[in-house]
């Protein structure tokens, strides 16, 4: 049954998301590929829900080892970058070129690269996800 979605919060469902850590020991290859896996929800969780679900759809979500900050890193926001930690970013960056917030409708428009811009509009009944 549809449900009307609110562009301002979206909620998925009622149910609160749950995390386990591995219970058990781990092979190196295991150990690993957990690392990524984990890595990668956790980017996913950080960036905002209309690049989410534009990576998900497009299966981008391959992640790299980031040993230097990103291009527009800011430490007075963000912190200073630390080359100790375990940094992971997405292969292939989305750059958010505009937003358009109103009552009614909430518009992201997003440079994905080679792969063109790609529109997400999101409305109380409807929403829409299209390469313009």
């Amino acid at each position: 049954m549809p449900i009307v979605i609110d562009h301002e919060t979206m909620n998925a469902d009622k149910l609160p998301g749950v995390w386990v850590p591995i219970q058990w020991e781990l092979s190196e290859p295991e150990r690993l590929r957990e690392l990524e896996q984990q890595a990668t929800a956790s980017l996913l969780w950080s960036v905002d829900v209309p690049e989410a679900i534009l990576r998900l759809l497009l299966s981008e979500t391959q992640i790299e080892r980031a040993d230097e900050p990103p291009p527009g890193y800011d430490p007075e926001q963000q912190g200073e970058w630390d080359p100790g930690l375990l940094t992971f970013t997405f292969r292939r960056p989305i750059t958010l070129e505009s937003v358009d917030r109103s009552p009614e409708r909430l518009v992201a428009i997003y440079r994905f690269g080679e792969l063109g811009y790609w529109e997400v509009a999101i409305e109380a009944q409807r929403v829409t996800i299209e390469r313009i």
